[in-house]
C-alpha cells in the first residue's frame, strides 16, 4: 500500500511560508500596538490636562482686595481679584499646579500656547493686599499647538443680597481651541459655598 508523504522540499517550502506570515503578522501587530500605547498617551496627556484645569478653577477662591473710600477712610469697598477676558486670566486658586499654597494664577492664550504662571499670596515678596507676579515668575506652557484658542464665560455668581455687590466671577469658564482638526470644547465650574461665602463677607462688613 502506497502512503501519501511531503517531500523534504514541501516542508521546507511550507516552513518557509509559514515564517513569512508570522513574521509579517508580528510586524503589523507591533505597528499596531505602538498606534495604541500613541493614543492611549495622547488621551492620557489630555486628560490631565483637563484635570488640572479642573482643579484650579473648581478651586477659585474668593480672593477680596479691601478698598478704601477716597472721601471717607472709614468706608471700604470690597473687589473680588478675578479678571476674564477672552485670551487671559487671572484669579487666585486655592489648588494651584505647582504648589499648595492658595495662589495668583494667570491663564493667557498666546502664539497658539495656553500659557500658565502661579504666585503664592503670602510669599515674602507679595503684598496679599494687592497680589501680582514678578518679573521672573517662571510660565510653563500647559497646552501647545491649539489654534483659534479663545475664553467665554457664562452665568454670574449670585452673591448674598444683603448688599450691592459687583463681580466678574462667572459660574462657567469655556475654552475653546481647535487642534489635530479637531474642535474641543472644554467647560469649567467655578464652585463656592455660599454660606461660607456670606460669613466671610459678613467679617470684612461687605454685608450686614
Amino acid at each position: 500500500m502506497n502512503r501519501a508523504a511531503f517531500s523534504l522540499i514541501e516542508v521546507l517550502v511550507a516552513m518557509v511560508i509559514v515564517s513569512l506570515i508570522t513574521t509579517t503578522g508580528m510586524f503589523a501587530f507591533k505597528l499596531a500596538l505602538n498606534q495604541i500605547d500613541k493614543q492611549s498617551s495622547l488621551t492620557f496627556n489630555d486628560a490631565m490636562q483637563f484635570a488640572q484645569l479642573k482643579n484650579l478653577f473648581n478651586a477659585t477662591y474668593f480672593y477680596t482686595i479691601e478698598k478704601k473710600d477716597p472721601y471717607n477712610p472709614n468706608l471700604f469697598d470690597y473687589l473680588y481679584l478675578f479678571e476674564k477676558g477672552d485670551k487671559e486670566i487671572t484669579f487666585v486658586s486655592d489648588a494651584p499646579i505647582y504648589s499648595k499654597k492658595l495662589s495668583l494664577i494667570n491663564l493667557k492664550l498666546e502664539n497658539d500656547t495656553l500659557l500658565y504662571k502661579e504666585s503664592a499670596i503670602y510669599d515674602t515678596h507679595n503684598d496679599y493686599k494687592h497680589p501680582s507676579f514678578k518679573e521672573n515668575t517662571k510660565t510653563y506652557e500647559l497646552l501647545t499647538d491649539i489654534h483659534d484658542a479663545k475664553f467665554s464665560f457664562e452665568a454670574p455668581i449670585d452673591l448674598p443680597k444683603d448688599k450691592t455687590f459687583t463681580t466678574n466671577i462667572p459660574k462657567l469658564i469655556i475654552l475653546e481651541f481647535d487642534k489635530n482638526e479637531q474642535h474641543f470644547k472644554y467647560i469649567f465650574a467655578v464652585k463656592y459655598n455660599f454660606y461660607q461665602l456670606k460669613r466671610f463677607l459678613k467679617s470684612k462688613r461687605a454685608v450686614e
